[in-house]
């Protein structure tokens, strides 16, 4: 490049130098034994570039600068989570149900619960056993328990895992079928599976989102092989690794950590094919 201008040091030349980028001349200024130096590669623009520092030191080239407003990184994040406000509410309503019991509230998981054993001022004054079934709540009109297990999650490993998938999963739906859609679809796939589980390990205390997850991963599966959306398209790898996952939950390899609700996994998986198939042919039907 060709040397056209030195300056001093202490000279701000940014307003000149920000001047000649809008003006669309190609330049730069470097430092060089103590001074500032302004280079160009077309020798052609020597004289504009002498006239205009001329100028701009003498005050008769007038440069104005305007701060460029800047996104509000905030806002661009509250625009983006906005449409997924069913995915954000079963989030925050899990990490509610997980405090709930890393606090040990059991008078309010007692109200949460599908089932188990509940010896509380509530049950007493319902007349309820301590040890209380599915259908004894239900005959209740508590009719809340067949979904509010979901929320329930017990240990640091539990929610974490749930709600990663949750969130990849969950929002992908709600793009792709909207908020409504969403909820209906995780509100069948969580009552099928919470009475399934119920029915498979009567009175045992259960909770959690797994079940809702595998029906996710089922309904996108099946969604796709109908209807593919690029939405609802997962790697390969994920359905290897949740279906091994749901494996090794059956053959009880990590039981010594923890019990897992085997039956609302699969049969969260199961319903959430189901509810696909409709829903896939639907969309595509639609689409044409």
């Amino acid at each position: 490049m060709i040397k056209i201008i030195e300056a001093p040091l202490a000279q701000n030349l940014q307003p000149l130098s920000l001047y000649w980028r809008e003006h669309g001349i190609d330049h730069r200024i470097v430092e060089q034994m103590g001074l500032q130096v302004i280079l160009v590669k077309d020798d052609s623009l020597r004289q504009k570039l002498i006239e205009d520092y001329q100028a701009f030191i003498e005050g008769r080239l007038s440069i104005k600068l305007q701060r460029r407003q800047m996104p509000d990184r905030r806002l661009a994040l509250l625009q983006f989570l906005k449409h997924f406000p069913v995915t954000l509410s079963l989030f925050v309503l899990s990490i509610v149900g997980f405090l709930l019991v890393y606090f040990n509230q059991q008078a309010l998981l007692d109200l949460l619960a599908i089932q188990g054993i509940d010896n509380h001022s509530l049950s007493q004054r319902l007349n309820l056993p301590e040890r209380i079934s599915t259908q004894e709540y239900l005959a209740h009109g508590q009719y809340w328990r067949l979904i509010t297990p979901i929320f329930l999650h017990f240990g640091w490993l539990h929610i974490t895992f749930n709600m990663l998938w949750l969130w990849e999963l969950g929002r992908r739906i709600e793009l792709q079928g909207g908020s409504l859609h969403l909820l209906s679809v995780v509100f069948f796939i969580g009552v099928a599976s919470n009475l399934y589980q119920a029915a498979s390990t009567p009175l045992a205390t259960f909770g959690g989102m797994s079940g809702v997850i595998y029906g996710l991963l089922g309904y996108c599966a099946v969604f796709s092989l109908i209807s593919p959306q690029r939405a609802l398209h997962l790697p390969k790898e994920i359905y290897i690794f949740m279906l091994a996952s749901l494996l090794i939950g059956y053959l009880g390899i990590f039981d010594f950590l923890a019990q897992m609700a085997n039956t609302a996994h699969l049969s969260g998986l199961i319903f959430g094919c189901v509810i696909g198939v409709p829903s896939a042919i639907l969309s595509r039907w639609g689409s044409r």
